[in-house]
Order: C-alpha cells, then sequence, then structure tokens
C-alpha cells in the first residue's frame, strides 16, 4: 500500500459524492505533508500534455494531481487542445482545483468499409507507454463539450471516447478506479501509430516541490 501522510480515504469519498468543500480542505491540509521521494510513483510528463504526481495507489483506486501548465504555446479557444482521442480503462472523478478543464465526447463507431482512425491499446510499464493494434477500423464524429471551472467536479466513465484539454494554468485532483477486462484506447492512423513505445519523461524531486508550492498557492 502506497500511502501519503494523511487519510487518503477523506478524498476519495469526498470525489465520489462531490462534496468539493471538504477536497478543498483537504488538500490544504495534505500538500504541505507531501514529500516527492516518497510519492508510489514518478512524477512523469504525461503525452497527453500534463505532468501528473501520483499521490496514492492501492489495488484498483489511484488518486494523482494532475498540472497542465500555462504556456505561451497554449491556445486560446474554448476548444480542447490534445488532438488525442482516447478512452481510459478506469472510472474518473476530477476535482478542478484552478484553471479551465475541456473536455469533449467523441462518438466512436466500428466502421469497415469507410474508416477513418485505427484502434489502438496503450499498455503503460515502467515507464513506457506500448501502443498495439486492436485491429478495429472506426469512425469519429464529435459530440458534447464540457467547460469545468475551478472547485467543480466532473465525471468520466471508462470507455467513454473524448478528448480534453486546459485554458490556462490548470490543476486537477484525479481519482481513478480501474474496472476489469478493459484496455485504454486511442485512436490513430489506418496504417499504423506512430509510436509503438513512448517513454514518458520523468520529473525531479525539485521539480515536484515547486510543483506542489505553487498548487498549494491556489488551494
Amino acid at each position: 500500500m502506497h500511502r501519503i501522510h494523511t487519510h487518503e480515504s477523506v478524498a476519495v469519498r469526498a470525489l465520489r459524492n462531490g462534496d468539493t468543500e471538504t477536497i478543498g480542505g483537504w488538500l490544504r491540509d495534505t500538500l504541505p505533508t507531501v514529500v516527492p521521494e516518497q510519492l508510489p510513483a514518478p512524477v512523469v510528463r504525461h503525452p497527453l500534455e500534463f505532468i501528473c504526481l501520483p499521490l496514492y495507489r492501492y489495488g484498483k483506486v489511484g488518486l494523482c494531481l494532475h498540472v497542465w501548465p500555462d504556456t505561451p504555446d497554449t491556445p486560446d479557444t474554448d476548444e480542447p487542445s490534445s488532438p488525442i482521442v482516447h478512452a481510459h480503462s478506469w472510472d474518473l472523478w476530477s476535482y478542478v482545483v484552478c484553471g479551465t478543464a475541456l473536455n469533449q465526447i467523441m462518438a466512436v463507431r466500428d466502421e469497415t468499409e469507410t474508416p477513418e482512425h485505427g484502434l489502438y491499446a496503450v499498455t503503460s510499464a515502467g515507464g513506457v507507454d506500448e501502443v498495439r493494434a486492436t485491429g478495429r477500423l472506426v469512425t469519429c464524429l464529435p459530440g458534447k463539450q464540457q467547460e469545468v471551472h475551478a472547485g467543480q467536479i466532473y465525471e468520466l466513465s471508462s470507455g467513454l471516447f473524448h478528448r480534453s484539454g486546459h485554458r490556462g494554468l490548470t490543476v486537477t485532483l484525479v481519482l481513478g478506479e480501474q474496472r476489469e477486462g478493459l484496455d485504454n484506447l486511442v485512436l490513430g492512423p489506418l496504417d499504423g501509430y506512430p509510436w509503438h513505445d513512448s517513454p514518458r519523461e520523468s520529473c525531479s524531486p525539485d521539480e515536484a516541490r515547486a510543483l506542489l508550492k505553487l498548487i498549494a498557492m491556489h488551494c
């Protein structure tokens, strides 16, 4: 069991119940106690453009902070910035600490005659994302857009295709609960995914400490 120095069950329960007041208090109490060298996994830069700070992992449940920095090339738009359409193998509850999170639900269906994309499964192990073809060919149409502001919670069910982004510096506290028998999926080219094995870049403990201080300023 990997723990940080407070009661993770409080945050897990509050995220599931939509209790934003409790989550805010939990973050203010917790962030000063987090030691980057004692986190359950490395702090990494994720292919979906955020930095992931893992706080707690036990069984099928994980609790992380996701940080999207405010960079000069961040587009000033209501559209999600990431073009990567994907679906998680886990149910997700996310509390927006600061900034704005953007999601767009996508309608993906199998199509063998005039497909637009191949469907690929992603397995993360040892700091590397391994991508393999599923053999399924699909089409994809944009659907409902979500714009979630600081102090709000949003949920995404496992298997739901979407693409995501942010506006300005955005931080979320994310609860994930793995579902048996599901893969993490991503849409890619018909003729093969361009990166079969994609390593994740790790952040140093000093970089993690700087991020934690930045997040604490917005709690």
